[in-house]
């Protein structure tokens, strides 16, 4: 097996802030400051040659209330998983796992967290699909190696190659 520093480093970390995490309310300010950080890949963007297909991607923990199920949004580390939904998707259909912001906005304005309609009236070709997750998570290692890379494949698969970006 490969060794991962990242992982070694987070795992070192995850006993003492599950003990700050556990506290009602959560001790944030004990354990994020010595949160272990990814390197980071710097290489620059480049504008693709071809006509921008455009993902929409919300760290909004937005899900299909239809077909999938919520996001465990009240998990103390998050939840690593992501979403996929039709971009055409009823309002009505949509709605949030997400217990760090106010979600009232978000199901009274959809547009605030997921610009559907904005983005198309600026001209942009969206892709097939919405991918979301919910923006609190602290399992990076999880979300790096493998839900990076599943959502990575679900954008590819439609097309995209750029993409809006809604963080929350």
């Amino acid at each position: 097996m490969i060794r991962n520093e990242y992982r070694e480093r987070w795992a070192e970390w995850l006993p003492s802030a599950l003990r700050a995490l556990a506290n009602d309310p959560p001790d944030f300010p004990a354990v994020m400051p010595a949160f272990p950080l990814p390197e980071i890949d710097r290489r620059a963007f480049t504008r693709p040659k071809d006509d921008l297909r455009v993902a929409l991607i919300s760290s909004s923990g937005a899900y299909d209330t239809k077909t999938q199920a919520p996001f465990a949004a009240c998990s103390i580390i998050g939840d690593a998983s992501y979403r996929a939904f039709d971009i055409d998707l009823p309002t009505e259909h949509i709605d949030f796992a997400h217990e760090h912001y106010d979600r009232g906005f978000a199901r009274r304005d959809l547009e605030c967290v997921l610009p559907r309609d904005t983005a198309r009236k600026l001209g942009l070709t969206l892709t097939q699909h919405v991918v979301s997750w919910s923006g609190y998570l602290l399992d990076w290692p999880t979300f790096i190696e493998s839900t990076i890379p599943q959502m990575l494949a679900r954008l590819r698969a439609d097309g995209a190659n750029a993409a809006l970006i809604v963080p929350i």
